[in-house]
């Protein structure tokens, strides 16, 4: 008797032991705070983090640039014991849930999000997830947001969830207004009643122009194409002033906003820095580089132990003041920025000087050549043409500054498909069998065809209006995991207002386009809408080849075009020439937004410039060939608006091109 009980006893010993090293094993699961992420144990396995943006804002950017650089500075560096992960919905909501289910599913040990969306959409997915343990930042009201932290008492959150508040300076801003301007009575707001955030500023708005006299004149815009005609309702309504809020919508749109000011002589002012480069007269927010870097100190502290349970959430907003007083020229009425606000300033653009904060290098690490190796890429365009040219400059000026030099470390093959759609399949495939380390697709047949056809080789295009018509995936951020690269949507609203303002008698704009192109079907889907808005009819003519222009231009002609607009569709733009000689023989103004082909004989070009674009897709390829993932690299939009008249076509077809555009724009006579 006495041996069971001895047996037992040792069987009830060695049961608690196991229990208590399955306890002990288990205690990080069990702690949000998680002390096997410090960055002193090199046993410790690779920690995966999530930074979720909403949409490519500078003001995300930037903040990015600060998270990333104060966890790098606390041993946290991608690639080393951590493995970030970036994901961006670009302003999509459904993308938006889809990426929040995707990060709180269990494959990830911390979350970062930053924006107000990104927060609400990350929190409420993590409800019912795994509960991972997430840090936010750049929220303008998170007591506000609904998703469960306490206005009363800042230290009651769901005790996986902590971070930083950042309402922007609104009451700041219009008081720097009406300093500017003291007669000052009206001021026009474009927002989106969806967003949280932007609901919160303008309560915030209405109680200091109630207090300061002025009329907050609202107007609502649910998405970005729907900005344009807000603005110009605002316009049109006699406001004396647009501001613009820290609204995700609005704030993607906001070149818009400062057109409509342009054109209406009237200051545009905002929360948002940088908006001065474009054109607002000041802007009075936050120092998102400086937000950036709190979010990522107390991202660090939760990987290093803290509990984001103990940690109140608080309001952090160092506040940047910036202005542009060349704007005070072009508007009607008299504003001035006064000698007390430029000694206040952080930065500044004068007609003699120009003092802005130096922007952050790039999130991304720098990825240089490596020593002793050699690198072999793939070319792949459409055909010879200027603007391709200058595109396929910027990518190699990029790689050189990055040390992978031609004729040096690098060995670029080119090759084109000499205009024809039928020649990519064949031209692709060869590169995808050869011994290349990256194919480069210039222009949308070819980004087309690599998306289709290319599996073996990792992919990053560039030259290119719509990545996703192209093939290239669902999202910026859901993409082919061997594909990805730089998009660059031409600005489609503003051609129809120059054209509508350069001929305001106009009925009929004649274009022609090739439909087996997916950027022309996308931005011709766009601009008939558009003209439509406008009260212009879209004559459309499509071609298959570039020998089928000379008729589709001498078409438009014959059915009494009041102008022809011809966006960068590949296959024209190899018959450019004809198109040129079709407008000048029947008198009819052309518009181009294609800078290089445009100067050949166009009246005027307002489009996109492509070097910035190839010089970003060059630093891409870097990431790619020193091995980083396409997969892990979202797709960016990245636009360089270009403008260019020619007076002397001006006078000879009699038309007069409006003044607002002039003065952005190059001219020659």
């Amino acid at each position: 008797m006495l041996e069971v009980v001895k047996r037992l006893t040792l069987a009830f010993a060695l049961l608690l032991l196991a229990a208590s090293v399955l306890l002990y094993a288990d205690r990080g699961s069990r702690n949000p705070s998680n002390t096997r992420f410090s960055a002193g144990d090199p046993d410790a396995p690779a920690i995966r983090v999530a930074v979720v943006l909403h949409a490519s804002l500078p003001a995300l950017e930037e903040a990015l640039n600060g998270v990333l650089e104060e966890l790098a500075g606390r041993g946290f560096v991608d690639g080393g014991r951590v493995r970030i992960r970036r994901f961006n919905a670009e302003a999509d909501i459904g993308a938006a849930n889809t990426i929040a289910k995707e990060v709180t599913g269990g494959s990830y040990d911390l979350i970062i999000s930053l924006s107000t969306t990104s927060l609400q959409t990350v929190a409420n997915a993590n409800k019912s997830g795994r509960r991972t343990p997430h840090v936010f930042g750049l929220v303008s009201d998170p007591f506000g947001a609904g998703v469960g932290i306490d206005a009363a008492n800042p230290a009651v959150h769901p005790p996986y969830l902590t971070g930083y508040g950042s309402m922007q300076p609104v009451e700041d801003s219009f008081r720097t207004a009406r300093a500017m301007r003291p007669e000052l009575q009206s001021v026009g707001l474009v927002w989106n009643p969806a967003e949280a955030n932007s609901r919160a500023q303008t309560l915030i708005a209405r109680t200091v122009c109630k207090e300061l006299g002025i009329q907050l004149v609202e107007a609502n815009a649910e998405n970005s194409t729907a900005v344009l005609e807000a603005a110009n309702s605002l316009v049109a309504r006699g406001v004396e002033a647009l501001w613009i809020s820290g609204d995700v919508t609005i704030s993607l749109a906001s070149d818009l906003i400062i057109d409509a000011g342009k054109r209406a002589r009237i200051p545009v002012f905002t929360v948002m820095p940088p908006s001065i480069e474009r054109g607002a007269l000041f802007d009075l927010g936050a120092n998102y580089l400086e937000v950036g870097r709190a979010v990522g100190r107390l991202a660090a502290d939760v990987l290093d132990g803290g509990n984001p349970a103990d940690i109140p959430v608080e309001n952090f907003v160092p506040k940047l003041f910036l202005y542009n007083d060349t704007v005070l020229a072009g508007l009607k009425d008299r504003w001035t920025v006064p000698d007390e606000l430029r000694q206040q300033a952080d930065g500044w653009i004068t007609a003699t000087s120009r003092n802005l904060p130096k922007p952050q290098a790039p999130a991304a690490p720098a990825a240089r050549a490596q020593p002793g190796r050699r690198y072999r890429i793939g070319l792949a365009y459409f055909a010879p043409e200027a603007a391709g040219d200058i595109c396929m400059r910027g990518i190699l000026d990029a790689l050189r500054d990055l040390g992978f030099e031609e004729g040096r470390n690098l060995e670029v093959r080119r090759a084109h498909a000499q205009a024809e759609i039928a020649n990519i399949p064949a031209l692709l495939q060869n590169f995808d069998s050869s011994d290349v380390d990256l194919i480069v697709p210039l222009s949308t047949p070819l980004i087309t065809g690599a998306c289709a056809l290319v599996k073996r080789k990792p992919v990053v295009f560039t030259y290119c209006s719509d990545p996703i018509a192209a093939g290239a995936g669902r999202s910026f951020t859901d993409h082919l995991t061997n594909v990805t690269g730089i998009g660059s949507f031409p600005p489609v609203e503003e051609m129809v207002d120059l054209i509508r303002k350069t001929l305001p008698g106009a009925k009929k704009v004649g274009t022609i386009y090739n439909a087996s192109e997916a950027n022309s079907v996308k931005v011709v889907g766009v601009a008939r809408e558009v003209f439509a808005k406008a009260g212009l009819e879209l004559d459309e003519v499509t071609v298959a080849s570039s020998a089928e222009v000379v008729q589709a231009a001498q078409a438009l002609a014959s059915r009494q075009a009041d102008a022809f607009y011809i966006q960068g569709d590949n296959t024209v733009i190899q018959g450019f020439d004809a198109v040129i000689k079709a407008a000048r023989d029947a008198r009819i103004p052309l518009f181009a937004d294609d800078p290089e082909s445009a100067k050949r004989g166009a009246a005027a070009c307002l489009g996109l410039g492509f070097y910035r674009p190839g010089y970003a897709a060059g630093q891409m390829a870097a990431r790619v060939l020193t091995g980083t993932s396409p997969a892990n690299i979202p797709i960016v939009n990245i636009s360089e608006k270009s403008l260019w008249f020619d007076l002397a076509m001006a006078r000879e077809l009699g038309i007069t091109f409006p003044a607002e555009y002039l003065a952005q724009g190059e001219t020659v006579d």
